[in-house]
Order: C-alpha cells, then structure tokens, then sequence
C-alpha cells in the first residue's frame, strides 16, 4: 500500500474534488456539431434525461428557472403525461453565425395518444455549442399558415 506523503496529498483533493465537473465538461464538448444534430441529440434526451436536458436549453427557454429549478418544475409533469418523443423528419436547418433554426415534422406521444406535429427550433451558439434557445410547436396541419407567418425570434 502506497502512503502519500503530505505534500502530495493535496493533488489527490483536487483530482477527486474535479470529478462532478467532469461530466458537464463532456456534455459542453459533446454539442459541437450542426445545429440539427444537436436537435437530434435534444430530442432523445427531453423527456428521459431531465438533467442533462436542463443543460441543453438557455436560461430563456427554462423561463429564467435555473437548471436545477427547471429539473425540479419539470419532471414530475413529464413523468404525469408521459411524454415520449419517437422521432423527426427534417424539413430544414439553417445555420448563420451563432444562430441556427431547425424545423422538423414530428411525433410525440403521450398520455393523450400520438400527435404528429412541427417543431421549429431556434437555437444559439454559446461558447462553441449549441443550446436551444426557443420552441415554436405547431400542429401538423399548419403548413399554410406557416408560409405567411414568420417565426418568433
């Protein structure tokens, strides 16, 4: 058995002292990519990974909650309904600077049974990856309106 000596000590505090900010690092470094595949990354995670979700929004579309208030306002909501996203079909993304807006043709399902629905993504770019900034969730039967109705930004 191998007995630090006290000057050498204080590395190991630090090293264990670093291991819950480990993870947060890996998920900053994991939202590099496009823009929708973040969008792809968001909707297996919203809805089963409350935490990590929390993560992947700004503080504007968790309504200036905290992650941690949001976690605790939110998943006891989507556990009642039962809320289960099963997939996408991208219509478009685009991407310019440090915004980006991904629209895809989805279905969730829920307590209510299956909706087919569009979702129109708006996201930033902060500090080298992507965060959703704002949904705008219309009903499958909107695509007339769509075309004459811009997007909140």
């Amino acid at each position: 058995m191998r007995v630090l000596v006290p000057s050498q000590s204080w590395i190991a505090l630090v090293l264990i002292s670093l291991l819950p900010i480990v993870p947060t690092i890996a998920v900053a470094k994991d939202n590099t990519g496009s823009a929708y595949a973040f969008v792809q990354k968001w909707i297996t995670t919203y809805g089963i990974d409350h935490a990590r979700a929390a993560t992947m929004m700004t503080t504007r579309h968790r309504g200036g909650m905290s992650e941690a208030e949001w976690v605790d306002t939110y998943t006891s909501f989507l556990e009642y309904v039962k809320y289960k996203h099963l997939g996408g079909e991208l219509i478009s993304a685009e991407e310019e600077g440090h915004k980006a807006k991904v629209t895809l043709k989805s279905t969730v399902d829920s307590i209510r049974g299956p909706v087919v629905q569009y979702e129109i993504y708006d996201l930033l770019k902060v500090d080298g990856g992507w965060l959703i900034d704002y949904i705008n969730i219309l009903d499958a039967n909107f695509e007339t309106a769509a075309e004459s109705e811009p997007t909140p930004r």
